[in-house]
């Protein structure tokens, strides 16, 4: 899936999630969904190619070490919050002060961070299928 700017599809990942048929009053959709990516299958018929992409985005965002990082980026795209609300929020629940910096350099270092993740995925995702359909020795005949 392609999207005009990462921004976008950082939206759409705060979407997908925010999606009453993936809330947890659904297990059964979100579970099978959650299962498929992480066994690399293919992802349920009922799943569009904008709500996958918003799980692998997802599933990038998991793996993030930079916990400030992610409660950021969680806290924009996610929750919607502002970026005033987001330095309070940070500050009283993660004792992270964002004050002294300017809120954009924090969210563009949180989003380059994110796009780096998502791209050791589509890496690992591409580095498995060349192992599993790539160039095989032939078989020798003796």
């Amino acid at each position: 899936m392609k999207f005009e700017t990462n921004e976008a599809r950082f939206d759409n990942w705060g979407m997908t999630v925010r999606m009453p048929k993936f809330q947890s009053g659904v297990c059964a959709q979100w579970a099978q969904l959650y299962v498929a990516l992480r066994d690399a299958k293919e992802a349920p018929s009922g799943v569009t190619p904008v709500e996958k992409d918003g799980w692998l985005v997802e599933a990038a965002w998991s793996t993030m070490p930079n916990h400030v990082h992610k409660w950021v980026l969680k806290y924009t795209y996610v929750w919607r919050m502002s970026p005033e609300q987001v330095q309070t929020r940070m500050r009283k629940q993660h004792k992270a002060v964002l004050r002294g910096r300017q809120f954009e350099i924090v969210l563009a270092e949180a989003e380059n961070s994110l796009r780096q993740h998502i791209s050791r995925i589509h890496a690992q995702s591409f580095m498995k299928s060349l192992k599993k359909n790539g160039c095989k020795p032939a078989a020798t005949v003796l």
